[in-house]
Order: C-alpha cells, then sequence, then structure tokens
C-alpha cells in the first residue's frame, strides 16, 4: 500500500479547561448566589403580602366579620406590617435561610386551633438600627395569649413562606447567570 494516510485530530483544549477553572472556581464560592437568591426571595415573600395569598396563589382566608370590625385596615396580615417587614434571610456556611424572627409568626403560617400563651422571655437577635451594627444584642419579649380573647381561637392558616414553580425558574435563572462561564 502506496502512499498510506493516518488521519488524526488535534484538539486544543486550553480554552476548555480555563472556562471549566473557572466555573469550578465559582462553584466553591456559593455566598454570593445565595444572597441573591435570599433577596429576590424575601422581596417575593413580602409581595405575598400585598397580594394576600400563598405562594402557590391560593388567597388567604378572609378575617372573621367580629375582626373585620376591629380591624384598622382591611388587608390580612398588614395591621402593623411587622411581619412583612421581618421577612429576612441570612447566608452563613453555605446555607440560605429565609424566616422571621416575630414570635407570633408560626401562628399565621400553619394556623392554630386553640389559645396559645407565650412566657415572657429573652431573645438573643442581630441588632438592625443603625445598619453598622452588626451584633448580636439581647431583646426582652412580653408575655402574650394568643387566641384567648375570643371564644373560638382557632385561626386559619395562612402561609406566607415556602416555594413554588416560579421561584424555581427565578432561582435557575440566578444560579445561571452566577455560573455563566466568561465568554
Amino acid at each position: 500500500m502506496a502512499g498510506a494516510f493516518t488521519p488524526y485530530v488535534t484538539i486544543d483544549d486550553r480554552d476548555l479547561k480555563r472556562k471549566l477553572g473557572s466555573l469550578a472556581k465559582k462553584a466553591s464560592g456559593l455566598a454570593p448566589v445565595l444572597k441573591n437568591i435570599g433577596e429576590y426571595k424575601r422581596d417575593a415573600t413580602k409581595e405575598l403580602f400585598d397580594e394576600q395569598q400563598d405562594p402557590q396563589g391560593v388567597k388567604w382566608a378572609a378575617l372573621s366579620e367580629r375582626y373585620k370590625k376591629k380591624k384598622k385596615g382591611p388587608k390580612i396580615l398588614t395591621e402593623s406590617h411587622r411581619l412583612r417587614e421581618s421577612i429576612a434571610y441570612a447566608v452563613r456556611n453555605g446555607n440560605l435561610k429565609i424566616g422571621t424572627n416575630v414570635v407570633y409568626a408560626a401562628v399565621h403560617q400553619f394556623g392554630l386551633d386553640k389559645a396559645v400563651a407565650i412566657s415572657a422571655h429573652q431573645r438573643k437577635g442581630k441588632a438592625h438600627i443603625p445598619k453598622s451594627m452588626n451584633f448580636p444584642s439581647w431583646a426582652q419579649v412580653r408575655a402574650k395569649s394568643i387566641g384567648a380573647h375570643t371564644r373560638n381561637p382557632k385561626i386559619p392558616a395562612r402561609p406566607y413562606l415556602g416555594w413554588n414553580s416560579d421561584d424555581q425558574t427565578r432561582i435557575q435563572e440566578i444560579v445561571a447567570d452566577f455560573l455563566e462561564m466568561d465568554k
């Protein structure tokens, strides 16, 4: 066989290795993307208060007629805006936590079938005013009774924390933007 030819291909993978290295470096420090997700979810949760619905789009249970009469405004869970404005997130050790430290928050998230008494106690938390004070502080919490002032202390669940398909899509976009490889 005269003039035999052996075909071969040379692949220059330097660019691919550089991009994979960049991606690995980004993936090893996820705090910035978790912060972006936390900010998104905090804002999305606050919107649920404005829309008066749970994360799945189901309207919250209506207020009782008795409570409507003494309430200052027509919106649900927005008398003082304390619960809405307490929604916060924290990124620590590669984890993202979203929630609130308001004592009565769980009652509204999960509902209440009977009266609950909360004894006075101290709580450690982050000081928020001024913002430069980024250290733990102690707060005195007064005793409180939830649902004891009515004959029927049942409070329906009005979930405000949770995830839905829109959240999943937006979080995937946030992660994709964060991991986007250099062009």
